[in-house]
């Protein structure tokens, strides 16, 4: 009998480890073998662009100013990758760095893989661990990012390792370490990404309401909570520290929730294809608080902030409709990308091929996934001695986040692996249990799961044109380089593949317009102009460059017109198809009273002096509250009045 019990025990032991232990190699696997595929084919593999190349460009200004970075102003995104990053590239220099950045993407969401299998195998047993690690292993949106230079991997397994310490206080009599240790790691999520604040303040909350019910002999809601908020807040505070103190810049972790909650709530922002760009509405936003004097980061995140409750205010049912449409499209099939397209990525890995497949308007993998977490949710009911509130409540947590900002699938992925052990707990319930779950429980997940497939059918975008694609990322990087001939060959290619982008035709001009080559520029400008369907700010872009590309070619007159055309078009206030596009309130029409100062310099070089006086005096009348527009306008006036010309 000892014989046969300790070989039941060690049976049991082999069997826990095989359920968590092969969908981690399985994970493991496919990871490196997508990372193989991407250095073989990715020409931008060694090559950071978009977002990862502002994380490798912060780390690099780590390494030559230092760990403080003292000078650079208040972190404008959260600041711990960079310095990872920065580890990384003092280690092994700069292109063994990316390389080395990219296995520990790998590594971090290999490790994802297991804690999904772990936490499936704590709340419901072998068989859902093996159904959610399997699942995590698979999840093609996981692979894809889990090998990328991007905050995802990092973010997820810090929330997942969370989840499993704050389960573990829920069984536990004496929970103060577990939960103090998932307030320090939920503490170095948020300096990773701030939002992570959303999930401390979630976690706190749940532990709060649970000393309540009494689940901690002892234990006050009031503690419980600060068990949590503390440790996290210990971690935010060297971050906090360091922005308010060395930079003089009272910011919290970063100021780039702002303008990105602005946008994300305005009812031009296109969430699923991401037809707008960051040279666009983005900088043309971005840029207005600076032309207003509001210099700091913390004093431009409040500018967006109050931009935001007024629009709300002015509109609360237009908001409400948008958060609403906001949470279907959370719900969507359709991953979203915002840095690089997944069809490429998809075309160089047989492995993302085969995971993110799409057909029509059925995409892999949330358009399997997302109805069966519908259903296994539903299906999973309440467990007293297994309790599945902790990890749901860092799920809504961070779901909340595309919800309330703008949906991408790297911000959907940590929630939806967050959900897959309690989804998986529901299903594998239903082989041996079907018979004794409610008839009413039945029909939720019925109704749940359709619901879901429908909500995909229905928020499935026609044909995104953004990101960019690689020929315009590879554009950048040559740009970068130096090698500005090499980056016109790559936009032309773009612009020849894409004829109808306006990306591709706008960047193009703008290269050639950079190399001098203003009469090859103009024919590519207009044929922005004649695209169907795009949006105001893309126009606007087009209308200003043709202006300066005829004063730049000294034919001041046709430049006049083209400056005056672009004014007529209010670019402070574009409008497409009547919808309003990104409209600031009570700010003074900044794009507007530079293309006057251009247009007033275009009119006096054509020697028509009054009707460049004219256009520098308004500049003065409607942008008085941005000081450098205005005085710039006022120093060609007194130019004009003392030498009958401008003052150089």
């Amino acid at each position: 009998m000892p014989d046969r019990h300790g070989g039941g025990e060690r049976s049991v032991r082999r069997r826990f480890e095989a359920c968590w232990l092969w969908p981690t190699l399985l994970g493991g696997t496919l990871r490196l073998a997508h990372l193989a595929f991407a250095a073989a084919r990715d020409p931008l593999f060694l090559h950071p662009v978009v977002d990862s190349w502002y994380h490798a460009d912060v780390a690099h200004r780590i390494l030559e100013k230092g760990w403080l970075l003292a000078g650079d102003g208040a972190y404008y995104k959260g600041p711990l990758y960079s310095y990872l990053l920065a580890v990384l590239f003092a280690l092994f220099g700069d292109r063994v760095g990316v390389v080395a950045a990219r296995l520990l993407s790998v590594a971090l969401g290999t490790v994802s893989v297991s804690l999904v299998a772990v936490l499936g195998r704590r709340l419901g047993g072998r068989r859902a661990a093996w159904a959610a690690g399997l699942t995590a292993a698979v999840y093609g949106t996981a692979i894809h990012f889990d090998t990328t230079m991007l905050l995802v991997p990092i973010v997820t397994v810090g929330l997942l390792a969370a989840a499993d310490l704050l389960f573990d206080s829920a069984g536990s009599p004496r929970p103060e370490r577990s939960l103090a240790l998932a307030g320090l790691v939920l503490g170095l999520v948020s300096v990773t990404r701030a939002n992570g604040l959303l999930a401390v303040a979630a976690a706190s909350i749940w532990a709060a309401a649970a000393a309540r019910r009494g689940r901690w002999a002892g234990l006050r809601p009031g503690r419980a909570a600060a068990l949590v908020a503390v440790p996290a807040a210990l971690v935010v505070l060297p971050v906090a520290s360091r922005n308010t103190f060395v930079e003089r810049d009272p910011v919290l972790i970063s100021w780039n929730g702002g303008i990105n909650l602005f946008m994300g709530n305005d009812p031009a922002f296109d969430q699923t294809s991401g037809n707008w760009h960051a040279d666009l509405a983005w900088m043309r936003l971005f840029r207005a608080p600076r032309e207003l004097g509001l210099t700091r980061g913390a004093d431009h995140q409040r500018f967006f902030l109050e931009q935001t409750l007024r629009r709300a205010w002015s509109d609360p049912a237009g908001g409400l409709l948008l958060l609403g449409k906001k949470a279907a499209i959370l719900l969507g099939s359709y991953e979203i990308p915002n840095n690089r397209r997944f069809s490429e990525a998809k075309a160089r890995s047989p492995i993302l091929a085969v995971t993110m497949g799409r057909w029509g308007r059925f995409a892999l993998p949330f358009g399997i996934v997302g109805p069966l977490l519908a259903a296994g949710i539903v299906l999973a009911g309440r467990s007293p001695r297994r309790p599945r509130a902790p990890i749901l409540v860092l799920a809504l947590a961070w779901a909340a986040t595309p919800v309330l900002f703008f949906n991408t699938a790297r911000y959907r992925l940590p929630a939806v692996l967050l959900a897959l052990p309690v989804a998986a707990v529901g299903l594998v319930r239903l082989p041996a249990e079907r018979r004794t779950i409610a008839w009413w429980r039945w029909c939720a997940a019925a109704v749940a799961a359709a619901g879901m497939v429908g909500i995909g059918l229905a928020t499935f975008p026609e044909r995104p044109t953004l990101p960019p694609s690689d020929e315009l990322n590879l554009a950048v990087v040559a740009d970068r380089e130096g090698r500005k001939e090499e980056a016109l060959r790559w936009r032309r290619r773009a612009a020849e593949r894409e004829p109808d982008n306006p990306m591709a035709r706008i960047r193009l001009a703008d290269t050639l317009r950079a190399l001098g080559r203003c009469e090859e520029a103009l024919p590519e400008y207009r044929a922005v102009l004649r695209i169907p369907g795009i949006a105001a700010d893309w126009s606007n872009a087009a209308q200003r460059s043709i202006a300066v590309c005829l004063r730049d070619l000294g034919r001041y007159d046709e430049a006049a017109e083209a400056f005056a055309r672009f004014i007529a078009a209010h670019p402070d206030r574009p409008t497409t198809g009547g919808r309003p596009d990104f409209h600031l309130a009570g700010v003074p029409p900044l794009l507007a009273c530079k293309a006057r100062i251009a247009r007033g310099e275009v009119l006096l070089a054509a020697g028509r002096r009054a009707e460049a006086v004219a256009e520098f005096a308004r500049v003065t009348r409607d942008c008085a509250a941005a000081d450098r527009l205005a005085s710039t306008a006022r120093a060609r006036l007194r130019g004009i009045a003392v030498t009958g010309a401008p003052p150089r």
